[in-house]
């Protein structure tokens, strides 16, 4: 199959991209376009035009910015990967990217593109919630700050409005005692998760103080299971509780890679397992 018909405009600053997109309803933006363009040839996405924004100077960038990680929308994951920055600072990001795609695709696609995507089955939208990052965005009224629980609504659904863009995403950086675990399940390195869990801890194996449990790849957008993190601190791991628990607080959707029920048992063992990874 082939893509309908649509127009392109290449752009070189932010303020012509904001003002195509306010224009068109059926506006897409077209960054790495490693998500969008299989989108396109296959008819399930049909924009009535592209705003390539992928020449925008300045988007890119990757620093420290107060008590945050700041990752620009045009940084590829190849970038992230290969950033000190983030190494030193978050170096769970690395290995988390070390799992979405192959080395061609990181090359191409951007961080900003896979968090304004919203893939349900991606890892960094579930990166974003779990860690508690805001998600900049840009339009005719300036810059506002969406945190992560709030921008994602539904399947493929964010709260970026029409005229809006994602700019960067600022990731608070992890305070002592504090890590994100990561782990998911696959048919292949590379493939979607049949299910996928972060989890964001405080204290140690046999202490933990606190603790966020974030699924992916389990319902319509990343699926926060607090009170099943609660029953995990109360009473230790229980499949069988775990299992009611996660059942009760989350809506498993089925797809081509796993049943609801299979997702809802990978996501109960993936506990044990991101779990298990913590150091005494």
């Amino acid at each position: 199959m082939k893509a309908a018909d649509f127009s392109y405009h290449e752009v070189v600053n932010l303020q012509d991209a904001i003002k195509i997109k306010a224009q068109d309803d059926e506006a897409v933006i077209l960054a790495g376009g490693q998500s969008l363009l299989p989108a396109l040839n296959m008819r399930l996405s049909s924009p009535t035009c592209l705003i390539d924004i992928s020449k925008i100077s300045g988007l890119n960038e990757i620093k420290i910015d107060g008590q945050t990680l700041f990752i620009g929308a045009l940084a590829t994951h190849s970038d992230v990967m290969n950033n000190k920055t983030v190494k030193d600072n978050m170096p769970c990001m690395i290995d988390i990217l070390k799992m979405v795609a192959h080395p061609a695709i990181r090359n191409k696609g951007t961080h900003g593109g896979s968090i304004a995507y919203g893939d349900p089955a991606a890892e960094l939208p579930a990166l974003a919630v779990a860690t508690n990052a805001e998600i900049i965005v840009s339009g005719q009224n300036g810059e506002r700050s969406i945190n992560a629980k709030e921008f994602y609504l539904g399947l493929f659904e964010t709260a970026i409005n029409q005229d809006e863009i994602v700019v960067g995403i600022k990731y608070p950086l992890l305070k002592q005692g504090q890590k994100i675990v990561f782990d998911e399940v696959c048919r292949r390195h590379g493939d979607y998760a049949m299910a996928g869990l972060i989890a964001n801890i405080m204290g140690s194996k046999n202490d933990i103080k606190d603790l966020k449990l974030v699924f992916f790849a389990t319902g319509d957008k990343p699926d926060v299971a607090d009170k099943t993190a609660r029953l995990y601190l109360d009473n230790g791991y229980d499949y069988d509780k775990l299992k009611n628990s996660l059942s009760s607080e989350i809506d498993f959707a089925g797809d081509l890679n796993s049943s609801s029920e299979m997702k809802l048992h990978l996501a109960t063992v993936l506990i044990k397992k991101v779990l298990s990874k913590l150091e005494n």
